[in-house]
C-alpha cells in the first residue's frame, strides 16, 4: 500500500522547525521563529485515520497514534493533552491534542516528537520511540523527512488546511408518537439546530409507518394498516407553528417500511428486503405522478434508509453496517460498504445533501457525520462531525428535504 498523503500535523500557514537530531528518520519539531508558542500549539490530524492508542506512557508522556490504513502509522509524544481516545476516527485536520513536554525524555523541552511508522510484523501496529523500531521515512506535503541524523529543516509551512465546509440548511420532517408533525433546521456547516422543533397542533389521523421529504412543503407518508395506503401532506407553513393540510389519499399497496426521495425524481422503498424505485413527476403528485414502480431488487435488509443524491441510497443495519448504493435499474447497482460496525444505534438516517449525514441514535440524540465524497465507495473521507443534541428528538419518524445541502 502507498505511504498516506500526509501533512503537517499543525494549522495552515503555521511554519515549524523539523529536526531528527540522532534519531532519523524520528522528527522533533518546535514552532518558528524561535520556537516561541510551542508549548500548547494545537496538533492536528495529518491524514484522516483511526486512533488506535492514546494514552500516558511513563517515559514519552501523553502519546497517540493514528492508523491511516495500509499498515501505516502515525506517532506523536510529549503531549501536552489529548483531545481523542482509542477507536476515535479522525480527518485530516481534525484536532486531536496540544504540544508539550511531558514524560522524562522530553527534557522539559516543548517539542512535538513525531514519527510514520509501518507495521512490518503484521501485528496490527508499528512499535515506536526506539532505534529498531517500525519507524519509516516520513513525508508530508509531498516532500520526505528524516533521511540522516543531524539534519535540520527551517520554516516548514503547514498546509494542512480545512476543507471547504458544506454549505445550506438542512430542514427536517418527523412524526411525533401522538401523530403531530415536526420540523427542525438544522445549519449543515455547523451542524447545530438553529430551529425547532415547531410542533403542529394537528395529527395526521393514522398511525404512520414511513416517510419521505419530496420538498419544502410537500410529504409522502404511509399507513402502518393492512393495505398500504399512502398519503401525500402538504406543508401550509413551519414558521412559528406547524399547519398542514388534511392528508390527502393517493392509492394503496405501499406496504414499505422504509421510503426516502433523491432530491430529482425517484422515491425508493424498501418492503421485506425488496428495493423498488418509483418516479415522481410533479412537486405535488397524485397517483398518476408516480410511475415506473420499477423492481431493483432483494436483500435489502436495511434498518434505516436515506438518499445522498440523484440515485444513491445510504443505510444502515442491525448488525451496524453503514452501506451506499447506486441504483442504475433493474438487477443493477453497485454496494458499498462503509463501515462494518458502530452503526446499530441508529434508528433514523437523514441526508440533506452534499455528504452530510445525520443519524438519530436511539436514546434521542442527533449526530452529524461529513463524507468529503458521497460518491467514492470508500470510508476515509467519513468523520464525525459532532452532536446535534444530545436528547430531545422523540420523534418516531424522521426524513431531510433532499439537495438542500452542498
Amino acid at each position: 500500500m502507498a505511504v498516506p498523503d500526509l501533512q503537517l500535523p499543525f494549522p495552515c500557514g503555521q511554519k515549524w522547525q523539523l529536526n531528527t537530531w540522532a534519531h532519523a528518520p524520528a522528527l522533533d519539531m518546535v514552532k518558528e521563529p524561535d520556537q516561541h508558542g510551542t508549548e500548547g500549539a494545537t496538533l492536528i490530524a495529518p491524514a484522516a485515520g483511526t486512533v488506535n492508542q492514546s494514552y500516558y506512557h511513563d517515559n514519552a508522556g501523553n502519546m497517540i497514534q493514528i492508523d491511516h490504513g495500509g499498515g501505516y502509522f502515525t506517532t506523536y509524544i510529549h503531549l501536552q493533552s489529548r483531545a481523542v481516545s482509542d477507536g476515535d476516527r479522525v480527518q485530516k485536520g481534525t484536532v486531536i491534542g496540544k504540544v508539550g513536554k511531558t514524560g522524562p525524555t522530553s527534557n522539559g523541552h516543548p517539542h512535538l516528537h513525531f514519527e510514520l511508522g509501518k507495521d512490518s510484523n503484521g501485528d496490527g501496529s508499528a512499535s515506536w520511540g526506539y532505534a529498531g523500531s517500525e519507524r519509516v521515512r516520513p513525508a508530508f506535503d509531498g516532500v520526505t523527512y528524516g533521511q540522516a541524523n543531524g539534519r535540520e529543516w527551517n520554516n516548514v509551512e503547514s498546509h494542512n488546511c480545512t476543507e471547504a465546509s458544506p454549505e445550506g440548511m438542512a430542514s427536517v420532517y418527523g412524526v411525533m408518537a401522538d401523530g403531530r408533525l415536526s420540523y427542525t433546521a438544522i445549519d449543515a456547516a455547523t451542524g447545530r439546530r438553529t430551529r425547532g422543533a415547531v410542533l403542529s397542533t394537528a395529527t395526521l389521523g393514522f398511525t404512520p409507518k414511513a416517510m419521505a421529504t419530496l420538498n419544502f412543503n410537500t410529504l409522502l407518508v404511509t399507513d402502518s394498516a393492512p393495505g398500504g395506503k399512502l398519503y401525500r401532506v402538504d406543508i401550509r407553513t413551519n414558521r412559528d407553528a406547524l399547519v398542514f393540510e388534511p392528508p390527502v389519499y393517493l392509492g394503496s399497496g405501499y406496504t414499505h417500511e422504509l421510503l426516502t426521495y433523491d432530491g430529482r425524481s425517484h422515491l425508493f422503498g424498501i418492503a421485506d428486503g425488496t428495493l423498488r424505485r418509483y418516479t415522481i413527476t410533479a412537486a405535488k403528485p397524485t397517483l398518476t405522478d408516480i410511475t415506473d414502480n420499477t423492481l431493483i431488487g432483494q436483500g435489502f435488509t436495511l434498518k434505516t434508509l436515506t438518499a445522498t443524491g440523484p440515485d444513491w441510497i445510504l443505510g444502515t443495519t442491525a448488525q451496524g453496517l453503514l452501506i451506499s448504493y447506486q441504483i442504475r435499474g433493474t438487477g443493477s447497482w453497485e454496494r458499498h460498504q462503509l463501515r462494518d460496525a458502530t452503526w446499530q444505534g441508529f434508528d433514523h438516517l437523514l441526508s440533506p445533501g452534499g455528504g452530510v449525514y445525520y443519524g438519530h441514535h436511539h436514546d434521542h440524540s442527533m449526530h452529524s457525520y461529513i463524507d468529503a465524497d458521497p460518491y467514492d465507495g470508500r470510508d476515509d473521507d467519513l468523520g464525525k462531525q459532532g452532536t446535534v443534541d444530545t436528547g430531545g428528538w422523540s420523534q418516531t419518524l424522521l426524513s431531510a428535504q433532499p439537495a438542500t445541502v452542498t
